[in-house]
């Protein structure tokens, strides 16, 4: 029996060494992903360190999250290839590090069971003059704002290559290693179909110091839109109410519609719902402006409590309407007609896709500039588009916050080109007018193609 009992035992040992030599994967369904990786300054890109951040909850894994963890991590070969094995799905950041380097990462979202190739190689540049960033981004209607996605950018919108990273629970983030210079934290909400509009704030990171960033919100987007206008602008009546239906309002008071209102609205309602986008046509006569400047305050603290703003502020056109107030938080223009503008963030979404040369040619391009910003008071100013032909060169569109809610402007003629002129220029202010409005709603932009005509030479 004793015989039988080592036979049995050897068996059992046998089954078990088998076991520990074969390469046994728990969890089926996750994903491997490879890349290469490369030194800017070496043809030897060996023993560089990638990981692999996730957003981590106690007890749930990763994704839903509450704290950033790290993965695994792995070395590369000396042809900078790299894997990272069995990642679960959810949003990670690839991390690529060597001492003497400017760190790099690349955001990336893991599907169930798939097999992911990176298409861009990650770069490491050599170590040079840096400095430090911290700063916090929340939600505005939750406790909990892990899980929110930050990039660097120039301030003309190029991607800073490598700079990502997620916010904790409480919404604070961190960047180690960011080269000096001038450029803009963006803020967004990386969940498919998210209904969080994005945020974004200027920065000077300096040698050797710490840059606090200002603090970032990451709003719901209107369910509830209302134009204010006393006269069509530029005798185009349907430029903006032919936009929202296309994307899927309806005019009618409800949620997913639109209303259009006038001066007397604004003199008759006490307050506007911060639940609302208001858009306010160009092209308004010197009584709707004169209405609105006794009436600002009821637009500021629709802005400061959370309301969204998107103003044509293009006055002195057909109407010979003069506007001598502000924007909320005190923001003014002066008058001054450009045939040209200067596109000065082609990166961004807005103008993805725009002339390449950096000019926009119109008639007029814009009424005028946005003259005080430095003095105003606002927070998080990103300047898209400026005047091309005048000393100051003036923003011409801008995108600020002010209190918890933000302002779009424009001193385009945007209305004008949908039914006036039919030249290759007129169809970028079409786009970006339709643009603006999808925007303002945190909606996929539509494409160059999506016009009612192609921008073509």
């Amino acid at each position: 029996m004793k015989k039988y009992g080592y036979i049995i035992l050897l068996s059992i040992l046998s089954i078990l060494v088998l076991f520990s030599c074969q390469k046994i994967d728990p969890l089926l369904g996750n994903s491997n992903i490879s890349g290469i990786v490369n030194l800017n300054d070496s043809s030897n890109h060996e023993n560089i360190k990638v990981s692999i951040e996730g957003l981590e909850s106690e007890g749930e894994g990763f994704s839903p999250i509450d704290t950033i963890s790290s993965l695994g991590d792995t070395l590369s070969d000396k042809n900078g290839d790299f894997l990272l094995e069995n990642i679960p799905a959810g949003n990670y950041i690839i991390k690529a590090e060597k001492d003497g380097y400017f760190p790099t990462k690349q955001f990336i979202e893991v599907k169930d069971n798939s097999e992911i190739i990176l298409d861009n190689t990650l770069v490491l540049y050599p170590l040079g003059d840096y400095g430090t960033l911290n700063g916090n981004v929340k939600y505005i209607d939750k406790s909990d704002h892990t899980g929110i996605l930050l990039e660097i950018r120039t301030p003309e919108g190029e991607p800073l290559p490598g700079m990502y990273t997620f916010s904790d629970k409480d919404g604070n983030y961190s960047f180690d290693f960011v080269p000096i210079g001038n450029y803009v934290v963006y803020a967004h909400d990386p969940s498919k179909n998210s209904e969080y509009s994005a945020d974004a704030a200027p920065v000077l990171v300096e040698n050797s110091k710490n840059t606090i960033v200002p603090d970032l919100i990451l709003r719901k987007a209107a369910e509830h839109v209302v134009i204010f206008r006393d006269v069509s602008a530029w005798g185009a009546p349907d430029a903006i109410p032919n936009i929202l239906e296309d994307i899927g309002f309806t005019n009618g008071a409800g949620i997913h519609q639109y209303e259009i209102m006038s001066s007397t609205d604004i003199n008759n309602l006490n307050s506007f719902d911060s639940s609302w986008a208001i858009i306010i046509e160009g092209d308004q006569t010197t009584n709707f402006y004169e209405i609105y400047k006794t009436n600002s305050s009821k637009f500021d603290a629709f802005v400061e409590n959370g309301g969204t703003l998107f103003w044509i502020a293009c006055d002195n056109g057909w109407t010979g309407g003069d506007f001598t107030g502000t924007l909320p938080g005190e923001v003014t223009w002066r008058d001054y007609y450009d045939n040209y503008n200067e596109l000065v963030n082609l990166t961004h979404p807005l103008l993805e896709g725009f002339p390449n040369d950096n000019e926009l040619y119109g008639n007029y391009a814009s009424h005028g500039g946005f003259d005080n910003l430095n003095d105003a008071d606002i927070q998080n100013l990103v300047v898209f588009i400026k005047e091309y032909s005048s000393t100051e060169k003036y923003p011409t569109y801008i995108e600020y916050r002010y209190g918890d809610g933000r302002v779009v402007a424009s001193t385009s003629p945007l209305e004008f080109y949908v039914n006036n002129g039919n030249s290759y220029d007129n169809e970028w202010y079409i786009l970006l007018l339709r643009r603006s409005i999808e925007y303002v709603f945190n909606l996929p932009l539509s494409s160059v193609n999506a016009i009612s005509q192609e921008p073509v030479e």
